[in-house]
């Protein structure tokens, strides 16, 4: 059984997740969810876990032995991450490259004012960042992580041509996902596009497709420049 870990100070956070969407039915897949305590590491009897940074400053610093403690029991093939501003992005090519692979993945979720670097560098196989922002603890940002990779791996969705068929995923080329739409048919003047009542699946095909790529090209002019350059024999 393949095991995603989370080593945190507070389990319960991770532990509150599991008993919903990929992460209750990651079972499924063979892939256990496992919340670490790290104070169950603790440097001493009072639970420990960080001390006061040297050369001063504000906020504690997670100290490297109980870090490392924490990673022991995973002996087999792993991968370990931390969330940190210093990351470089996660994107769907990541979630898709760790989905097909065998390995444990450890999330480290930083508190405090940070974590020890030596741990950080003898340690740790990627550094990730959700966005140029800090919010107050890793928790959340493993947590998106591993939602991201758990989805991709075959059994854990209910149908897995949906996760195809999502923004950036394959059966998109990478691109945004086409606008979508439900009842009622018309909706405070608005209605549905008339093809999607059409019942002509070539005609719907070829409408998302275009649709896809307009989204793309005017909410995400990177991504559709990206697209163009990879499929220079393809209209807009």
């Amino acid at each position: 059984m393949r095991t995603f870990a989370f080593i945190t100070v507070h389990p319960q956070f991770i532990e509150a997740y599991a008993k919903f969407g990929v992460f209750r039915t990651a079972e499924r897949a063979s892939i256990s969810i496992q919340a670490i305590n790290l104070r169950e590491h603790a440097v001493d009897k009072h639970g420990s876990v960080d001390d006061n940074p040297f050369g001063g400053g504000d906020g504690m610093v997670l100290r490297p032995e109980p870090l490392v403690a924490a990673l022991e029991p995973f002996k087999g093939p792993r991968k370990v991450f931390v969330t940190s501003p210093s990351g470089r992005p996660w994107t769907q090519a990541d979630a898709e490259r760790y989905a097909q692979s065998n390995e444990d993945l450890i999330f480290i979720s930083g508190r405090f004012a940070g974590i020890d670097d030596r741990f950080v560098e003898n340690y740790v196989d990627e550094e990730i960042s959700l966005g140029d922002f800090v919010i107050s603890g890793g928790e959340l940002a493993c947590l998106t992580l591993a939602d991201s990779v758990l989805r991709l791996i075959p059994g854990v969705l209910g149908n897995q041509q949906s996760a195809k068929e999502d923004s950036f995923g394959t059966e998109l080329d990478s691109l945004l996902e086409y606008p979508l739409y439900t009842k009622p048919i018309e909706f405070e003047g608005t209605k549905v596009p008339v093809v999607l009542l059409s019942g002509d699946h070539k005609k719907i095909v070829a409408w998302r497709q275009a649709e896809a790529l307009k989204k793309t090209e005017r909410l995400r002019p990177d991504l559709f420049a990206n697209y163009q350059k990879n499929n220079p024999n393809k209209k807009k």
